[in-house]
């Protein structure tokens, strides 16, 4: 007879891994024989260290509604229960000591996230928790109160089941949006799938001159010139269009744009006026700079010159205006294949804030990013992950 499992999480991502680590802790802890982790990788937590360029960006200190999207009354739940867990104090425990950055992000003091994911293997090990790899699931069934896992490995049965596998962004991670079709047999629905964190393509003509140059800037994104969203930070020029930290923070707003573009403003900590007066004193001092020229030493070159072709009139007004004025037409953006997450997923009307559990079919739980919730990029959806795998292990522990 087939081994029954208190609980199998399909999914060796940051919610399954966090989901197990709570499940085999603390009060009423599950025996690590008792719990599965299924992965369709070759490995767990292959996502999850690519985070934060490597350097693993766990969290952000400053959590706030308005960094996350979706459900607003489920993201309000979220949000409360997760100042009800340390989330430092809880890695801290694991023995991965947390330090904030000066912008509120949140890293491992080893700046690897590798080390977080051998930390956390080596816990899950320790206390012989049952991981296999290698393993697909092809579908899941329930019947008389027990749960069967059909994989690519065999056949497994539990009394609990936890689907922490991720969504449709980085199909190199193993997260290609063909696992929604599991909670979806219990007769959840998905909304419409959009890549988010993703790079952006634009009308080329203007920014290929401008190929590898990194500004820090203030950018808008537009929908038929109505604002959608703002950010400040990095942006990095492409072949294709623009990419970087600012960039990401916009993405997932253009996804339903029917006329996206975006504006960037150079120079961020000046205002316009104050640019106005650096372009007329070095247009009164350097008469013989040629006019294509004339932004060169305010602005990196190659950007002045850009900026310079888009006006007519030449005076330190225009100059200025166009300088916090760059206008690009958007085209699309590089995919999920490209992004970091997926903006929609599994809709959270019939699922539990409080413990993550489907109201459709009870001791089901559906976690992190396969649900129709994301966050802006900094920490926030990892937090999302995290949050909803311990809160999930608790309310299966106190079954």
């Amino acid at each position: 007879m087939n081994k029954i499992y208190k609980v199998i999480i399909v999914g060796g991502g940051a919610s399954g891994l966090l989901c197990a680590t709570e499940l085999i802790s603390g009060n009423n802890a599950v025996v690590g024989e008792e719990v599965l982790i299924l992965e369709r990788n070759d490995r767990i937590g292959k996502k999850l260290i690519a985070t934060g360029n490597g350097q693993g960006n766990l969290g952000n200190a400053n959590l706030k509604e308005e960094n996350y999207y979706g459900d607003k009354s489920f993201i309000k739940v979220f949000l409360e229960k997760a100042k009800e867990i340390d989330l430092d104090e809880y890695f801290y425990s694991l023995g991965i000591p947390i330090y904030t950055s000066q912008d509120g992000k949140k890293y491992p003091l080893s700046k690897q996230a590798n080390s977080v994911l051998d930390t956390l293997r080596t816990y899950l090990g320790g206390k012989n928790v049952n991981i296999v790899t290698g393993s697909f699931v092809n579908s899941v069934t329930k019947k008389d109160g027990l749960f069967s896992v059909k994989s690519q490995t065999g056949t497994y049965t539990a009394e609990n089941l936890v689907l922490a596998v991720g969504g449709a962004s980085g199909a190199s991670f193993g997260t290609d949006g063909s696992s929604y079709c599991l909670a979806q047999g219990f007769g959840h629905k998905k909304t419409k799938l959009y890549p988010s964190l993703v790079q952006i393509k634009t009308q080329t003509d203007m920014v290929r001159s401008l190929k590898g140059l990194k500004e820090q800037v203030v950018i808008t994104a537009y929908d038929n010139f109505v604002p959608l969203k703002t950010a400040t930070g990095e942006l990095l020029f492409t072949d294709y269009g623009i990419s970087g930290n600012a960039v990401f923070q916009i993405s997932g707003h253009l996804a339903k744009a029917t006329d996206p573009s975006v504006k960037i403003e150079f120079l961020p900590d000046f205002t316009e006026r104050e640019i106005e007066k650096l372009i007329a004193d070095r247009q009164a001092n350097a008469p013989f700079v040629d006019r294509i020229d004339i932004l060169n030493g305010i602005l990196c070159k190659r950007v002045g010159q850009a900026i310079v072709k888009t006006v007519k009139d030449f005076s330190p007004s225009n100059l200025a205006k166009a300088l916090k004025n760059f206008r690009l037409k958007v085209t699309g953006n590089l995919g999920f294949n490209n992004s970091q997450v997926t903006k929609g997923g599994i809709a959270t009307d019939k699922v539990n804030p409080y413990t993550f559990e489907s109201e459709l079919s009870n001791r089901t739980y559906i976690l992190g990013e396969q649900l129709d919730i994301d966050g802006d990029c900094g920490g926030y959806n990892l937090t999302f992950a995290f949050v909803s795998g311990i809160l999930s292990a608790r309310a299966i522990k106190n079954i």
